[in-house]
């Protein structure tokens, strides 16, 4: 895989000095794929990432693929290699460490300092980690997985090991499980709750997910915590639980999500909306409280329409969305060519099971009700209001049509006639939209009362249209082309 080269421009005074009319920090997909589109929307326009990673833009839903051997290191390429330069993305190596909001500069470590036009902070996310205090954390063996450099280390050892301890009840934890026994390893999955993915999963759900795992062939202990680890010469030997369990591991792997990094929020001259675990306050257009400065991916804290909190959404095809609408905006186009975000959206597959979560599903609006069906390890839960589905979840071998059901949410159709599908499983989101498309165009054409900006919405993505540029900018690996096919579903809007 290349590797940057620092590029640094010096003046007689050793700092390097310049501006970009773009400036964006952090090259993870987010920030990348707002240069990449922010050329296309803007070719005369200099465009400036800023970056301490040593390694190009990489595609992270793959990392445990490569971990486990069905990937090559240069397979995790999330745009081909030279992009940034056939682009003409300058790339700097460096950490900047204050923003000057009033004069408009980024400040380097080491004393250097560039100017912007506009700023994208696309800073992404740390790992929780274990606590500070628990004995045994630096043993070699221990593994926080997060990064490239994590998943390196993950893969050179996965060949000598026949025990590993997995530490989370997350998505990121479920999917590290998963990989572990395909491999044929032991695993114990530690989780603290009674319930995995208790934040967008009830207990029956939960219950279908633990249960096809289990019959995988992984341990759960379920309401128990990793309080210590024993080690041999400063080498993981197994973990101590709270029931004072010792259980025998070479490896324990650390999946207790991520926090977001909004060291430039607190280090900008003048005050941004922030909070430590929550992200940057931003609005629809990414915007933060401070003229100019504008976020995206991990680091952002995007308003939940159903909620009204700001929460950010730490997955892939939301990174690659918020870092097109990112460049639209910051390129000067008009503000109706960026599809709202709407209800947050998630779908994985854990080994034969395909799993999906739309909007809400756990929410208690007044007059809302639930509906649920069960059958031979499958699960679906609607979550309506007034015949408005305001949540969704869906367990079952066939991968559910996620963009679609999102957009049912989203523009708020009556599900009315779909409440049997949805709950079988059997929405064809394809070809409700183009009956809902066809019907628009009959009722235009006929005189309806129909809105003309209701029928956009069932268009198709038509060349330099925001959602055609999406999928432009989708990289190619086996999450884009997933994103890729629920793309075709946004929203299309006109200049």
């Amino acid at each position: 895989m290349q590797s940057y080269s620092s590029v640094v421009a010096r003046t007689q005074d050793q700092r390097y000095q310049g501006s970009a009319d773009i400036v964006i920090v952090g090259n993870g997909i987010a920030g990348l794929t707002a240069a990449v589109e922010a050329r296309r929307l803007a070719p005369d326009m200099r465009i400036v990432m800023i970056t301490e990673q040593c390694h190009p833009t990489i595609n992270t839903p793959a990392l445990k693929q490569f971990a486990t051997g069905k990937l090559e290191r240069e397979q995790l390429l999330a745009y081909p290699v030279g992009t940034e330069r056939s682009q003409r993305i300058q790339v700097l190596h460096g950490r900047v460490e204050e923003i000057n909001a009033q004069s408009k500069y980024v400040c380097l470590q080491g004393g250097g300092y560039i100017g912007y036009g506009v700023l994208l902070l696309a800073t992404g996310s740390t790992a929780n980690g274990l606590p500070e205090n628990l004995p045994g954390r630096d043993f070699d063996g221990v593994l926080t997985l997060h990064r490239l450099q994590n998943y390196l280390d993950l893969r050179r050892r996965l060949n000598e090991v026949d025990e590993v301890a997995v530490v989370g009840g997350g998505l990121h934890a479920i999917e590290t499980v998963t990989s572990l026994l395909h491999m044929g390893i032991q695993t114990h999955w530690f989780i603290r709750r009674k319930t995995c993915l208790s934040r967008v999963m009830d207990q029956r759900a939960s219950a279908v997910v633990m249960k096809h795992i289990e019959k995988a062939g992984a341990r759960i202990h379920c309401e128990t915590e990793v309080v210590g680890i024993v080690g041999s010469v400063g080498t993981v030997a197994g973990v101590v639980t709270t029931y004072n369990q010792l259980i025998s591991c070479q490896l324990v792997l650390v999946c207790t999500g991520t926090r977001p990094v909004t060291t430039l929020a607190e280090h900008c001259t003048l005050p941004m909306m922030y909070e430590r675990d929550r992200g940057i306050f931003v609005n629809n257009q990414l915007r933060t409280s401070v003229p100019g400065i504008y976020a995206a991916g991990d680091v952002a804290a995007i308003n939940n329409p159903q909620t009204g909190v700001h929460e950010i959404r730490a997955q892939w095809y939301a990174a690659v969305v918020q870092g097109c609408s990112a460049a639209a905006i910051m390129t000067g186009q008009h503000p109706s060519t960026v599809p709202p975000f709407g209800v947050p959206w998630h779908a994985t597959r854990i080994g034969e099971l395909a799993m999906l979560t739309v909007g809400n599903p756990l929410g208690r609006a007044e007059g809302s009700i639930t509906l649920a069906d069960s059958n031979k390890g499958t699960y679906r839960r609607l979550s309506l209001l007034d015949d408005r589905l305001i949540g969704y979840i869906s367990l079952g071998t066939a991968r559910s049509d996620g963009l679609a059901i999102k957009r049912l949410i989203d523009e708020g159709h009556s599900i009315r006639a779909l409440k049997e599908p949805l709950l079988k499983g059997t929405f064809d989101g394809r070809k409700y939209f183009s009956q809902q498309h066809s019907t628009t165009v009959i009722a235009m054409t006929t005189g309806g009362n129909t809105s003309p900006l209701h029928s956009l919405y069932h268009s198709p993505a038509a060349p330099g249209t925001m959602v055609e540029s999406m999928l432009v900018a989708l990289p190619s690996s086996s999450a884009g082309s997933q994103s890729r096919k629920l793309l075709s579903y946004d929203r299309k809007r006109g200049h």
